[in-house]
């Protein structure tokens, strides 16, 4: 499914429409370029969730937790795998695949950002990747450009936020996640008239 977000608002609004959408354990994998609205998604969900801290990027910590929600949210961050040399990523995936099997069967929301950078980290030695063996919802920001196309460039992350068309593309393995979407995407397009 893909969606049209014209800048930071509907970035939010589309996350709290997930928060208040999800009634059970699930885990968001975000993709995308520096700025296009990862960060501002999560944000709308805690939202969502009625989170009472204020959310930030877990880029150096890689992992920031909040519990003032109806469900508890985790916000990862992946990013400084892709600065690490490889034996310094496989030592930080390995922590952070013990930390997210510490919580990732509970009642929680896990949302991943950078999460296609898990590939980059090997799983008992194999080339898997640990969404792999996850239910887990997609979503993928690209810039949009002038002419409605979808790109992976954009004005980078000091542009304003508002001045850049974004697009998401959601997908979902498993029918909870599969519900949740179509949910969502509803109450979106209601929004949005």
């Amino acid at each position: 499914m893909n969606l049209k977000l014209d800048g930071r608002q509907k970035t939010i609004l589309l996350g709290e429409l997930f928060g208040q959408s999800i009634n059970d354990s699930c885990v968001i994998a975000l993709e995308g370029p520096l700025g296009a609205g990862k960060t501002t998604f999560v944000k709308g969900l805690a939202q969502g969730l009625g989170v009472k801290e204020v959310v930030q990027s877990p880029t150096f910590t890689m992992l920031n937790e909040y519990h003032s929600g109806r469900l508890p949210l985790y916000h990862l961050d992946l990013y400084r795998l892709s600065e690490s040399s490889e034996s310094e990523r496989q030592a930080l995936g390995d922590q952070l695949v013990l930390e997210l099997d510490e919580f990732i069967n509970q009642r929680m929301v896990c949302v991943i950002e950078w999460s296609e950078l898990f590939d980059l980290i090997k799983i008992d030695g194999q080339d898997i990747s640990y969404l792999d063996e996850l239910d887990h919802l997609t979503i993928r920001f690209a810039y949009e450009n002038s002419a409605g196309i979808s790109s992976e460039v954009g004005g980078g992350p000091d542009d304003p936020e508002e001045d850049l068309g974004r697009t998401a593309v959601l997908a979902g393995s498993g029918a909870l996640n599969q519900g949740v979407l179509e949910e969502v995407v509803g109450k979106f397009a209601k929004q949005r008239k």
